[in-house]
This record gives C-alpha cells, structure tokens and sequence, in this order.
C-alpha cells in the first residue's frame, strides 16, 4: 500500500482547497431523495418546485460559486464494454456517461444535475484520473438549480429527464 505524502511544514501555505468528493447516491434510495441529502460543499437535493415543478428532484446550491468555481469533482464507476447491454431498460441507462470504448457511472451528485439547454455548470472528463469535474460556466446564487447540458443536440429539442414515478 502507498503511503500518503507528508504534510507539509506549518510555515508552509497549504493549496487551495478544491470541491471533495461528494458520497455516492444510491439508486434504490433515489425516490427517497427529498431535502435530506445535503453536502459540506454547497450542494442539496431537494425536490424541484415553481416553474418545472414535478420533475423530480435536482441539484441546488446552498452557496455562491463562482464562473470558473470548480462545484464538484465526482469519481466514476466503469462498466465493461460487455456489460453495457444490461444497462437497456434499467434506470442506470439514462444515468451513465459515454467514456472513450465504454460508459461510466458518476458517483456523488454528478449523476443526477438534471439537463437544461441554458446550464450553469459544464462537465469535463479527467479519462486518465477516472473523475469528472462539474465547473460553474457563469455566477451561481445559492438556491439556484445547477444544471449541465448532457446532448451536443439542438436545443429547440424538448428538455431530457426521467419520469422517477
């Protein structure tokens, strides 16, 4: 086993600290996603209400972000190019991410920012790391939904999500 490298000396800054990693959601515990999952690092699931109201939940800051904030950096689970096939059918399919010969699981909230064709967040794939970073595109109020573009598609197509009822 590696050891982690020491820590530096008191008199010397440390680096800036940069978004952790989020714990991974579940997806049997999808549906029980309200207001109750809330990280350190200005993220909350909750349920979406006002305009887009019955869409199930997503993503909201709890804290300003900064255009160029790095919001989350979510490791990923890689599934086999054999494996998948078994994902047709199953929730997982609209959750994965296409990632180089195959497709990728993110894990802490990256798998679950819902779509919009006027995001505030851009996601950017670290292959050789096993991590996608999610990095605010212009100024983010705390409360304000954060949201990625998924499809290189037109956006005069209807939004994409998944009906969790």
């Amino acid at each position: 086993m590696a050891k982690p490298p020491p820590a530096p000396p008191r008199d010397t800054p440390a680096a800036p600290p940069r978004a952790r990693t989020s714990p991974p959601v579940l997806a049997h515990q999808a549906d029980a996603l309200t207001d109750v999952v809330t990280s350190e690092d200005g993220l909350r699931v909750a349920p979406i209400s006002g305009k887009g109201a019955g869409k199930g939940r997503g993503v909201f800051a709890t804290r300003p972000f900064a255009r160029g904030d790095l919001v989350e950096a979510v490791p990923v689970l890689l599934l086999r190019p054999d494996e998948q096939d078994r994902l047709d059918g199953t929730v997982l399919d609209s959750y994965v991410f296409a990632w180089r010969d195959t497709v990728a699981i993110a894990l802490g909230f990256g798998s679950i920012y819902n779509h919009s064709w006027d995001p505030n967040l851009e996601y950017q794939k670290r292959f050789d790391e096993g991590v996608i970073e999610f990095v605010a595109i212009r100024d983010i109020a705390p409360g304000d939904e954060l949201t990625t573009n998924y499809t290189a598609s037109r956006p005069d197509r209807p939004d994409l999500w998944v009906d969790l009822a």
